[in-house]
């Protein structure tokens, strides 16, 4: 029986439910030479064998310019995936630190919301009501500012995640960058997963936020779906931010992972799981 992942995920949020899950295991290629592999897989975290056990991806956005934040989040037991502000200062510094912890990178793009100022998404976001050469010029010089990243998700993106056009640019871009896209659907009807797969762009979307609030109660709760939908359909993506809340419930949590059953991996193994994509040096599941 296979079980749509939305499927699985609405019944999930909805109440708990018995629901047979359907995992696909990556597909295993032999390693080749990094100068042959795309961006995402070259620059990709090193990835645990899962050896049946579900599998949890956790990204921690706004990084770079939240301190201490950043540096706590760098702390967190490998791989994490960290998605990094543009404009942050000193980015090779941070992401090369991160790097050497075992973590993955991400560019996290600032993109137009509802309501929202430069206070809000940061300098240069893409805007639709932008002509798409000023988008592709910001959104370029975002890629080239920070060093060794897999891919990108949406910082904010209310109202440009829900514009066809300005996603149809981003997916081009990311496409012809080799990089992979991660929809951090903060809105629900967001377009940038959609028109990333069909621009044939690695991609996929988050499926829990950990903190909408700043409550540790509620984190916790999070972390707890976060398990039970690994457990159901085999893997998940949870999205967090560097807040003293998150974590202090990460840096309790993480650690007892592997006890639980789980096996945390980066967001470039998750993708190619995902999509069924070849994953040099991705164990079978």
């Amino acid at each position: 029986m296979i079980v749509h992942r939305r499927n699985v995920l609405a019944g999930l949020l909805a109440a708990p439910a018995l629901i047979r899950s359907a995992r696909a295991a990556p597909v295993v290629s032999e390693q080749r030479s990094p100068a042959l592999q795309p961006r995402w897989q070259r620059f990709a975290a090193a990835v645990p064998a899962p050896d049946g056990r579900p599998t949890i991806t956790i990204v921690i956005d706004d990084l770079g310019v939240i301190h201490p934040g950043t540096p706590r989040a760098v702390a967190l037991p490998a791989p994490v995936t960290l998605a990094w502000f543009p404009f942050a200062r000193n980015l090779p510094e941070q992401v090369g630190a991160a790097t050497e912890r075992g973590h993955e990178a991400l560019l996290h793009m600032p993109m137009q919301a509802f309501g929202s100022s430069i206070a809000w998404t940061g300098p240069d976001p893409l805007r639709i009501d932008l002509p798409p050469a000023e988008n592709l010029r910001r959104l370029v010089a975002a890629i080239d500012a920070v060093p060794d990243t897999v891919g990108l998700n949406n910082h904010m993106g209310s109202v440009a995640t829900r514009d066809v056009a300005l996603m149809d640019l981003v997916a081009q871009e990311v496409r012809r960058r080799d990089m992979l896209l991660l929809d951090s659907l903060t809105i629900g009807h967001s377009v940038a997963y959609r028109c990333a797969a069909q621009a044939g762009v690695p991609a996929t979307s988050r499926d829990v936020f950990l903190d909408n609030t700043a409550d540790t109660a509620m984190i916790v709760a999070q972390l707890q779906l976060t398990e039970r939908i690994a457990r159901q359909i085999g893997h998940v993506v949870a999205i967090g931010h560097p807040r003293p809340h998150t974590l202090d419930a990460l840096e309790a949590w993480l650690p007892g992972l592997e006890a639980k059953g789980f096996v945390l991996w980066p967001l470039s193994a998750t993708v190619a799981w995902r999509n069924e994509m070849i994953m040099p040096g991705v164990p079978a599941a």
